[in-house]
């Protein structure tokens, strides 16, 4: 903040305006002509002085003028000087930036969040007893009592001072700027300043604001940058982690894909831990090439059933708040596999889904029925289900579907066509009966299907292979369906499509020896069990998050809500939705309410880590607001400004007092008293001649 600024600086950009009468003056005034007139013995007597004082008035009267529209946009623009004029109560707004990229070390071997807090707290023992303060933070934490809006209690200040600590999440710089507004709309304070604690790291400060309102006339916005000289040599974020799309089972191993990131220029060695809410643990070394992402592996033990979680950490690089990552599943006992028909009729799909009929090695239950209610569990139908009452069970199935069912419909393994036309909502259809008696290629025509999920070898590559079709019904497919499975011509044997919240697989071929060669591979099994426990979608009840990303609950915004940490950062919370924006760290939360409990897996912001810092004095975010950008050197140096912006001179009434006297001299001179006639000169002396006697 230089000493003289403009609180308004808008009206500055409009100083030109003042060389208006200028340019009317130059392009507007009127032109001569010349007009006959009888004689010039009228102007003879004109003082030749006139004309030079009246063009000296005309150009007074044009620079006073240009003075008056001059005086009135520096007013309206309210240039203050700071330092100087007299004291008044000051309503101070601290925005402290607690987001991921400040704990990273600062220059005294401290985080550069220490280090901001530090300087606050010496800005707050500075404040008279009349003088207000209040503390933004950049990232929303549950954890910090902040008071509401500003207070005169130094106590209070220094109390939410105390509990600020460093975050893994990424903040709004618009939202904390707009929060500091709102603080001073019913301050009767002299002065109003915002200072700003921040490293300025470019992908919070490099985002341009959208509809950022303007402070407070008489605010002064003061950005302290501080500096960030130890910058890490190895990082490596966690930017993901799936789960497979399937239904998760116990007593089976469960396969995790962790996704990494490194965005420095030099190969990073980490290690890969993973913890279990069941106290299982596991680790890998991961190296992760130059600004290059990866894809880490890890394979779980079986899992019991219930709400199941699992925390993963990077070891051994330099940077911490981004090495974190919680995920949360629900684990089924078993699954009920429901086959509308005699076990015959579906060749060797039953056996593969439950090899032992009773889902203890696979989880899966098989049961067959003549005529399925649509009611659970996982379906499978032969074409021939839907030759009688077929309007009434494509009704059934849909709406089954709709509700998030998943269903198989396969030929019968004596089936050889002729079946019903199927409902227009169905995408893939089968066509004629076809042989092929030395087999055709079977080949995956979508290798990301969830369904092979467990049949990719180490490099990810399908261990499916050398598979021959005898018999099949070419499926007539649309754009609704997507083919799994299919000839190396194209003609899909095997399509997937979504139907509502539900899965539905439409198979052109029996799962049958005769049919193909499929089920003689060692991958069948893999293949028809996921089949088996293909699911649509996140699971209701489990909301996964990036730290410091805004938390939408489906709930009331007064109702009563309580949330606590089932693992990673502590927390146990009571307010209402509208209080709780976000959760800043990672871990796994029970948000509980009177009619219904979610569970919450958040992991650390993987943006914190980018070691990029605005390194000049023009902070996009900031928009058109007027601000200063200090270099943060200590506490003093905070305190020093904040001391000089106590005392401040407005000069806009003096640049009213200026823009009057202007108006009052243009119109003595526009109007001057009219001139008084000269009086006419008086005759000479006539001396008469007289006859004069000499003696």
């Amino acid at each position: 903040m230089t000493g003289l600024t403009a609180l308004n600086p808008f009206f500055l950009s409009l100083l030109p305006l003042a060389a208006l009468p200028v340019v009317f003056h130059l392009f507007f005034r009127l032109k001569k002509s010349p007009r006959v007139f009888s004689t010039l013995m009228f102007f003879d007597r004109i003082d030749p002085k006139l004309n030079a004082r009246r063009r000296l008035r005309e150009w007074l009267i044009l620079l006073l003028r240009t003075l008056l529209i001059l005086f009135l946009l520096l007013a309206l623009a309210k240039p203050v000087w700071f330092g100087i004029g007299k004291e008044g109560s000051v309503a101070v707004a601290l925005v402290i930036d607690n987001s991921g990229s400040m704990s990273g070390t600062g220059a005294d071997s401290r985080t550069k969040l220490k280090e901001a807090v530090d300087a606050a707290r010496g800005l707050v023992a500075l404040l008279r007893d009349k003088d207000s303060a209040g503390i933004i933070l950049l990232v929303d934490d549950p954890v910090v009592p902040l008071p509401a809006g500003l207070t005169f209690d130094k106590s209070a200040l220094r109390n939410a001072l105390d509990r600020i600590s460093e975050t893994e999440a990424s903040g709004s710089i618009a939202n904390a700027i707009e929060h500091a507004n709102a603080l001073f709309e019913k301050s009767d304070a002299t002065h109003f300043e915002i200072h700003v604690l921040s490293d300025l790291q470019e992908e919070k400060w490099s985002q341009p604001p959208v509809n950022l309102r303007a402070p407070r006339a008489g605010t002064s916005l003061v950005v302290h940058r501080l500096p960030s000289p130890n910058l890490p040599k190895s990082n490596v974020a966690i930017t993901g982690v799936r789960l497979p799309t399937k239904v998760i089972l116990s007593g089976r191993k469960l396969p995790l894909e962790v996704q990494l990131a490194n965005a420095l220029t030099t190969e990073s060695r980490v290690r890969l831990n993973w913890l279990t809410d069941a106290g299982t643990r596991g680790s890998d070394e991961i190296i992760v090439p130059a600004k290059s992402d990866k894809t880490a592996r890890v394979t779980l033990e079986s899992q019991t059933s219930g709400l199941r979680w699992v925390s993963l950490q990077i070891e051994g690089d330099d940077f911490d708040a981004d090495n974190h990552a919680f995920i949360a599943f629900n684990c089924q006992e078993k699954k009920s596999v429901v086959f509308a028909g005699k076990a015959a009729g579906f060749g060797q799909l039953p056996l593969a889904v439950s090899p032992t009929g009773d889902g203890k090695l696979s989880g899966l239950v098989p049961s067959f029925v003549d005529a399925p209610d649509f009611s659970g569990g996982f379906l499978v139908l032969t074409w021939d289900s839907f030759v009688t009452d077929s309007p009434t069970r494509w009704a059934a199935l849909k709406k089954f579907l709709e509700a998030g069912g998943g269903a198989l419909i396969v030929p019968a393994t004596t089936a050889a066509g002729g079946f019903n036309p199927p409902p227009e909502w169905l995408a893939a259809a089968p066509g004629n009966f076809q042989t092929a008696s030395n087999g055709l290629a079977l080949v995956a025509l979508d290798k990301a299907n969830s369904i092979f999920s467990d049949l990719r070898d180490e490099k990810g590559d399908l261990a499916l292979r050398n598979v021959k079709v005898f018999r099949f019904l070419p499926l007539c497919s649309s754009p609704n369906d997507t083919p799994v499975l299919g000839l190396e011509d194209g003609r899909a044997l095997l399509a997937e499509q979504k139907v509502g919240k539900g899965r539905l697989f439409t198979s052109g071929f029996a799962f049958d020896s005769a049919w193909s060669t499929l089920t003689l591979k060692p991958g069948f099994i893999a293949l028809a069990q996921n089949l088996a426990l293909a699911q649509t979608g996140a699971e209701t009840n489990i909301i996964s998050l990036v730290a410091g990303e805004p938390l939408r609950l489906a709930l009331p915004i007064n109702d009563a809500l309580q949330v606590q940490s089932l693992g990673g950062s502590p927390l146990d919370w009571k307010g209402t939705p509208a209080q709780l924006a976000t959760l800043p760290r990672s871990g796994v939360y029970a948000a509980r309410s009177e009619k219904e409990t979610s569970y919450i897996a958040v992991r650390s912001s993987e943006k914190e880590g980018k070691q990029n810092f605005i390194s000049s004095d023009t902070l996009p975010a900031l928009g058109s607001l007027a601000y200063v950008v200090k270099d943060f050197s200590g506490g003093e140096s905070l305190v020093s400004e904040f001391r000089r912006l106590e005392k401040s001179l407005d000069l806009s009434p003096w640049l009213l007092l200026l823009a009057l006297a202007a108006l009052a001299a243009e119109g003595w001179l526009a109007n001057p008293p009219p001139l008084k006639a000269k009086p006419a000169a008086k005759p000479k002396p006539v001396f008469e001649e007289k006859n004069v006697t000499v003696r």
